[in-house]
């Protein structure tokens, strides 16, 4: 392999190093065929077993059925072997040369993409008749072809290997998802966003204890849904669910809601009324805005939390009480406690499973599946299917939703009630959220140069702040905790560590 090879292989280094997406395969068969000047090219990836075509230059699906022949054998050959093949080579058999001949070829060349002994793809190459491919003169040629593949084959199937993997595990974490979704009631709870996935399995796991249940997030979270999911996927799902909102009750009126009341216990009390608390007996009794709850009112909760007793307003019998307790707040507990505004012991006997609902701005990749969810309930409009239109799904986007998915769902409804048709523009959504300003572009690069090297130095700058930036924000908010945030963002521990020392050269 002649020294001309070198700086391009360097080059496929570092964009295995650089990119990490679902274009890489393809970027890397253009730089091939760039540098071999072959006409056509295409990458084949195991799945299940077989090898599937999976990226492809110049093969157009479109155009005639003979302009998309290659050679089986060839590819077939190379996966067997573990080793270049190819054509002609003098050493072919002939069903693999009247392969190549069959597919309009005058050189075919099959790289086997292993590692371990083990093959994960196959790059094929050829070369039709007519001079050098649409690349003109190619930097690697002759019998510098396969030993530049050699090496090139090398250096990414590593990469390959790990994609596969990624993959693999992409479509476990879907299966999961389909099977949670599928096997648990989750009425009305719409998401994708990772961290909601790995919440509703933390309910598909407790719903069948009897454990307490403190859900904590902000207003128009979906705190209730969460509490009703926790019901229904629980052996107590076929006695009551019992919902008291304890902030619209002043302390008295509240306490005989939840305990209830005897004949003549009070001013109006004309006949015994047994309270929420005996009415969810069996089932759940679901607490909204537990922070709400008056000081006197917490302590006899906290009877019924440790001895499952009631005494109801008026009488002196304590009654026995079989229910599940989840309770919800949007405010910080633990520092109301410390402020000495909520009991220390009622904390911590709410607290036994803590689920922390994330608010909608970070997970807005929920937002497109909430607005079609939500189109479907409220349009009840004719001239076909609703859609907003591109300036209006880019303000739903930019919002930053105070009022979380309560807003969106309110902004949505809006949107449908005021609309004419079907395509729905920024005119019929809340004003605050055309107003929204949307997420500023950075400035674009000034080139000094028009070269391919000049676009490659700005792509990697460009893709160094952008990791740079996410990198920031993400260990800010789990306080550098590299194992939180790997957990949480879905990236490998070690890759996250890997790209956090890069970042961090030259940084006091």
């Amino acid at each position: 392999m002649g020294p001309d090879a070198y700086p391009l292989l360097f080059e496929i280094a570092r964009v295995l190093l650089v990119e990490d997406d679902d274009r890489l395969p393809e970027v890397l068969l253009h730089r091939v065929l760039q540098a071999t000047g072959a006409h056509r090219g295409f990458i084949a990836v195991r799945e299940d077993g077989s090898f599937e075509q999976k990226f492809a230059v110049r093969f157009d699906r479109a155009s005639h059925e003979a302009d998309r022949r290659f050679s089986r054998s060839l590819v077939r050959r190379a996966i067997e072997t573990g080793a270049i093949a190819r054509v002609p080579d003098g050493e072919s058999a002939p069903s693999v040369e009247q392969s190549v001949d069959a597919s309009g070829a005058r050189l075919a060349v099959a790289a086997p993409l292993a590692h371990g002994g083990e093959v994960y793809g196959v790059v094929y190459l050829d070369y039709l008749a007519g001079g050098p491919g649409p690349g003109g003169e190619a930097p690697i040629s002759g019998d510098a072809i396969v030993p530049f593949l050699e090496q090139f084959a090398g250096v990414a199937a590593l990469h390959l290997k790990r994609a596969l993997v990624r993959e693999d595990l992409r479509r476990r974490n879907q299966e999961l998802e389909r099977d949670l979704f599928s096997r648990y009631d989750f009425r009305g709870i719409v998401t994708h966003d990772p961290a909601m996935v790995q919440l509703l399995r933390t309910v598909a796991q407790v719903a069948d204890t009897d454990a307490t249940v403190l859900v904590r997030g902000e207003t128009g979270t979906g705190k209730e849904l969460i509490a009703r999911a926790i019901h229904e996927n629980s052996r107590r799902r076929t006695r009551p669910c019992v919902t008291i909102h304890t902030s619209a009750l002043p302390g008295a009126l509240l306490e005989a809601e939840l305990f209830g009341h005897t004949r003549g216990a009070f001013t109006g009390a004309d006949r015994d009324r047994p309270g929420r608390i005996a009415s969810a007996h069996g089932g759940t009794l679901f607490l909204d805005e537990i922070a709400e709850i008056a000081p006197d009112l917490q302590a006899k909760l906290l009877r019924v939390l440790q001895f499952g007793e009631i005494q109801r307003a008026g009488s002196d019998k304590v009654e026995k009480v079989d229910i599940r307790i989840v309770a919800a707040t949007h405010q910080d507990l633990a520092e109301l406690v410390e402020a000495g505004k909520f009991r220390r012991d009622l904390y911590y006997r709410l607290k036994v499973i803590d689920v922390v609902i994330p608010p909608l701005r970070e997970r807005r990749g929920d937002i497109p599946l909430l607005t079609a969810h939500f189109l479907k309930s409220f349009w009840r409009g004719s001239g076909g299917e609703p859609r907003f239109s591109p300036r209006a799904e880019r303000a739903l986007l930019a919002h930053p939703y105070p009022g979380n998915v309560r807003e969106l769902a309110h902004a949505v409804q809006r949107a449908c009630a005021l609309a004419r048709g079907p395509e729905l523009d920024v005119d019929v959504l809340p004003p605050e959220i055309v107003a929204a300003p949307a997420p500023e572009r950075p400035p674009l690069p000034r080139f000094e140069e028009l070269t391919a090297g000049a676009l490659n130095a700005a792509r990697e700058a460009a893709c160094d702040e952008v990791e740079m930036a996410f990198l920031d924000a993400l260990m800010e908010r789990h306080a550098g905790n590299v194992s939180a945030a790997a957990r949480e963002s879905g990236l490998n521990r070690t890759y996250l560590q890997k790209l956090l020392a890069r970042h961090r050269k030259g940084k006091p």
